[in-house]
């Protein structure tokens, strides 16, 4: 039986343990401490403070979402001669580096995480190391002799954490402080070298338009482009950075990683549209939740962005109140990319494909995800109607490396007004989309 403590940030003590029994299945309580304060929250909805223990099911889902996608975890794999299915075994060696204020310790090791002092618990990176990590991370190279990422973050392109420092330097955590990192370092695939650029440019598209997002700035740094990231689950006050506890859609529904996508689950188990709706009704404030995830629907089909996947939706949690939806993140408009899945992450009613889209889907999504039935296309046409003529106006500013995205958001629009009868302008475009979902206006 392997026995290892669930720690938060936040906490003086652990707040939960895992068990795992000989054959690897997992189990997970909270601590009657945890318990017993009022102003404690569950570590996740799929795991709700309760004086039970949770299977292995629930718990191997949501504890499987903290493993690292990166070459860290592969070594650990690799070097220890442990299965990727060994969640327990795993987490006994990386679980200390889990991304977010989590982290799982064995019985009896001390926490590791701790807010930080920007000015005393970080070591400023020179600008030669910093160019160094960001021409290894492009080339798929390994880090300098003896460094990890300090908060290894899941995700399918290169990443490593830094801080941001008063004084305008990266910097990292010096080793034993367990104080947290500020941005992320997010490192394009080299056949889409263009894809930071298009999503510091859709990120602020999408601010513009009034969706709560995250702030992110492309840059190049040698040949390579690159895009800094600032954490959204963090909080700087007077130099001092703490950590929000965050989880991703994926944990929020008891979803393990490979199921983020709607068409790998199975009926009861996958990340559909009441799925969406059973987490939005959860937040403390469902009925604005629900109109900015609708919003954001709407907005990623206008930009041709389908891999809007459960782990790249999230919940923030802070002692004492009802999860918040977070900012949101990822806005890559991938329908540009060549060779990319053109299906979509969930189904919009009953379309696989954003061709496919009707009136009907879409008002069986907005119903699915709590919009009521009534207010439904009032709500749906309005949140169109508004975002389509934003973004007709934003675009009109659009730089001329932009076109494809112009022409992706143009034939969109005209898709989205046709099917939902909106008497809006929408200039016509000087090129025809290539890609973007195959949007036929009949």
């Amino acid at each position: 039986m392997r026995r290892l403590h669930v720690w938060l940030e936040c906490a003086d003590d652990p707040i939960g343990t895992i068990l795992a029994n000989d054959e690897g299945a997992l189990a997970f309580h909270y601590a009657d401490s945890w318990l017993s304060a009022r102003a404690n929250h569950s570590l996740s909805l799929s795991l709700p403070l309760a004086n039970q223990s949770f299977g292995d099911v629930r718990t191997r889902a949501y504890f499987n979402n903290l493993l690292q996608e990166n070459d860290q975890l592969n070594h650990v794999i690799a070097r220890e001669g442990l299965s990727r299915g060994d969640i327990a075994g795993l987490l006994a060696h990386v679980g200390a580096d889990c991304a977010g204020a989590v982290s799982i310790l064995p019985e009896d090791a001390p926490p590791v995480k701790r807010p930080g002092d920007l000015e005393a618990d970080y070591d400023a990176l020179p600008d030669e190391e910093f160019r160094d990590i960001v021409d290894r991370l492009a080339k798929g190279a390994p880090l300098p002799e003896g460094m990890l990422d300090p908060s290894p973050v899941a995700g399918f392109r290169d990443k490593f954490s830094l801080a941001g420092l008063p004084d305008g330097q990266f910097g990292l955590p010096k080793k034993g402080t367990g104080a947290p990192t500020t941005h992320i370092l997010k490192i394009p695939h080299p056949e889409h070298r263009h894809e930071a650029r298009d999503e510091a440019f859709v990120t602020l598209l999408a601010h513009d338009c009034g969706l709560p997002v995250g702030t992110c700035l492309a840059q190049t740094i040698d040949e390579h482009e690159i895009l800094l990231i600032q954490r959204f689950d963090r909080v700087i006050c007077d130099n001092k950075v703490s950590r929000i506890h965050q989880e991703d859609f994926a944990q929020a529904a008891g979803l393990p990683a490979e199921l983020k996508y709607e068409r790998r689950g199975k009926e009861d188990r996958r990340f559909d549209a009441p799925t969406i709706g059973r987490i939005l009704e959860a937040t403390g404030h469902p009925a604005l939740s629900r109109t900015f995830f609708l919003r954001l629907t709407l907005f990623n089909l206008l930009i041709g962005n389908n891999d809007n996947h459960a782990k790249n939706h999230a919940l923030l949690h802070r002692p004492g109140e009802a999860p918040e939806l977070a900012p949101f993140y990822d806005l890559v408009p991938v329908q540009a990319v060549a060779g990319f899945r053109e299906d979509l992450a969930f189904r919009i009613g009953t379309a696989d494909f954003p061709q496919d889209i009707g009136f009907d889907d879409l008002i069986q999504f907005s119903t699915a995800i709590g919009i009521p039935a009534k207010s439904a296309p009032t709500i749906l046409r309005n949140a169109t109607h508004e975002l389509v003529a934003a973004m007709e106006a934003l675009t009109l500013d659009f730089p001329r490396e932009m076109r494809a995205l112009d022409n992706q958001i143009g034939a969109a629009a005209q898709y989205l007004a046709v099917c939902l009868a909106l008497d809006v302008d929408i200039r016509e475009r000087d090129a025809p989309v290539t890609r973007g979902g195959g949007w036929v206006v009949s």
